[in-house]
């Protein structure tokens, strides 16, 4: 049984293996990027990483006759493997114009071992000078992404669905964070004003349960952030941030309106190797998976109008020049509600890892992971993980 004592004492182990492994040599490791440039200045560059880890895990009453079940799978983390290309034109009376494109391919489960998913996450232009930037196409929404930037879950696993896990994993998404997603928007970003910077945007709205003449989504989300940096001597630094989210969204059968709304603020602290970071959120019809428009913890996903919803999440890591440890702990909630659309019941997502980096070359890192989940809307479950990853 994979019991509570069972998830600690798994967790316990990893943070002795991890602590004892500090013998490793360390070294200064920077991103490589591949570029080509034309004799009229416009310039090709190709970035991307390949992430590969065998997960062994074990999962509370999850067969059909209520015993635990035990898996090991090899599949893709919570980023999956990745390339980007960006074309810059040459620049022209003080603008630079970028047109970025990144293909997306995830690494599969049982029964699909050989359809593996590809997508587009971005296909975007920017075009930037002295006045700031602007983003037109799709990427990365605004509200959440920087509390999604956590160095557990966003290199490695984090929370993911159960045995059979397909596609790219949750990382903290419904116990730590709202998901920022990749969706079409066009986003503003100004100049730096002193280690302040503010963006805000238009992003194509969530319609809850796809396309339905029942459902009318007449305006965009509207979405800001404010991200500031403070410098904290030649070692340190201290980054805050506070965003916001809107959008109204109208049940014609039943003459109801509800609206997808919140703020989410964030705090990381970094010195000498020492970094300290955590976030928290505040939604209204985004329940406790975290997920816009979405609900993979049972019902529709109109059934979350107007329920409200916590994501937080604290973080501690000690990088030593290429080898990092970090542990971290966070929690989505959601509070039982029932409206004329539907009803969600009371539901908490805990997430509680430990986790280690190493650089083996420039370009190559080995990741280890160990985590314990448990919620009211999937089997509980404790995991081993070890993985690596290609980055260019």
């Amino acid at each position: 049984m994979f019991n509570q004592y069972s998830r600690s004492a798994c967790t316990l182990s990893l943070l002795l293996f991890l602590i004892g492994t500090g013998f490793f040599n360390t070294k200064d490791i920077h991103a490589q990027n591949i570029s080509f440039e034309t004799e009229n200045s416009w310039n090709l560059g190709v970035t991307g990483a390949i992430p590969v880890f065998v997960v062994t895990s074990g999962h509370n009453n999850f067969s059909s006759n209520g015993a635990d079940q035990t898996a090991t799978r090899v599949m893709s983390g919570f980023n999956p493997a990745n390339v980007t290309f960006t074309i810059n034109a040459p620049s022209y009376n003080g603008i630079d114009v970028q047109a970025v494109f990144q293909i997306n391919h995830h690494l599969q489960g049982s029964s699909i071992q050989n359809d593996g998913l590809f997508e587009g996450r971005v296909a975007e232009i920017i075009v930037s000078g002295n006045f700031g930037s602007i983003n037109a196409g799709k990427g990365l929404g605004i509200f959440g992404s920087s509390s999604i930037a956590d160095a557990g879950s966003g290199l490695g696993v984090g929370r993911f669905g159960g045995p059979d896990a397909a596609n790219a994993t949750l990382g903290r998404i419904g116990s730590g964070y709202t998901y920022a997603n990749f969706n079409p928007r066009v986003m503003y970003t100004t100049p730096g004003f002193g280690g302040l910077k503010i963006k805000a945007g238009i992003i194509n709205p969530e319609k809850p349960g796809g396309a339905s003449n029942d459902i009318e989504t007449a305006a965009p989300r509207f979405e800001a952030q404010a991200d500031y940096r403070l410098p904290l001597g030649e070692k340190g630094a201290m980054k805050l941030w506070i965003g916001g989210l809107y959008q109204n969204v109208s049940v014609i059968s039943a003459d109801y309106d509800f609206s997808y709304s919140g703020y989410d603020a964030g705090i990381q602290f970094s010195f000498a190797g020492f970094t300290l970071r955590g976030a928290f959120s505040q939604t209204n019809s985004i329940g406790a998976d975290g997920l816009i428009g979405l609900n993979i913890s049972g019902g529709t996903a109109v059934d979350q109008a107007d329920a409200d919803g916590t994501q937080w999440y604290g973080e501690a890591t000690y990088d030593l020049s290429g080898f990092l440890l970090g542990a971290s702990y966070g929690e989505g909630r959601q509070d039982a509600t029932t409206t004329d659309v539907g009803s969600v019941p009371e539901v908490t997502n805990e997430l509680l890892m430990a986790f280690a980096r190493y650089d083996v070359t420039p370009n190559l890192k080995l990741l280890v992971e160990a985590q314990s989940f448990a919620s009211e809307s999937q089997a509980d479950y404790a995991a081993l993980i070890l993985g690596t990853q290609i980055t260019f």
